[in-house]
């Protein structure tokens, strides 16, 4: 096994170790070191970012310019409860949701709010590729852009409130 074709994440209590060579996730405890389940990664790719809930492993795998896939992972067995195909860029799990920034086919960039039992989308949001950087609370979404201009949206329903 060659270390230049493995990537490692570490979560709360587990460790994720992904080969590039063979597209397989090793999830092991991260105290004991013990092997809690191994499984392929369908059409294979890097992994982007990995992430968690109490229940849910959540993977973003990028496997070409703008395609990949956003997993959610059983922790007990690594089953595939749900996923979402598309390349994200970014993700974050806040309460039950999961916000995703996504590329779709023909280069457009979208926020979009899914339903972290089962990834239905809640809703979306067309934003600009220059986008820096979101923060999410229970009320709004504040999009910060690199030429300064800012974008607040209803956390619950994805509508802008304000732009400047």
């Amino acid at each position: 096994m060659n270390k230049n074709t493995i990537q490692r994440f570490e979560l709360s209590k587990l460790l994720l170790q992904y080969n590039l060579e063979t597209y397989s996730l090793l999830c092991k405890e991260k105290d004991e070191g013990k092997n809690l389940w191994i499984r392929k990664i369908e059409d294979g790719g890097f992994i982007l970012d990995a992430g968690e809930d109490s229940e849910r492993i959540f993977i973003a795998v990028e496997s070409g310019d703008n395609r990949g896939q956003f997993l959610a992972l059983k922790k007990t067995d690594g089953n595939v409860i749900w996923f979402i195909p598309g390349k994200a860029y970014m993700f974050r799990v806040f309460l039950n949701s999961v916000y995703l920034i996504f590329l779709d086919e023909d280069n457009n960039y979208f926020l979009i709010k899914v339903y972290v039992e089962d990834g239905s989308k809640i809703w979306y949001y067309r934003i600009n590729e220059k986008l820096s950087s979101y923060t999410i609370n229970n009320n709004v979404v504040k999009l910060k852009y690199l030429d300064a201009n800012e974008e607040i949206l209803d956390s619950a329903t994805g509508e802008l409130l304000k732009s400047y």
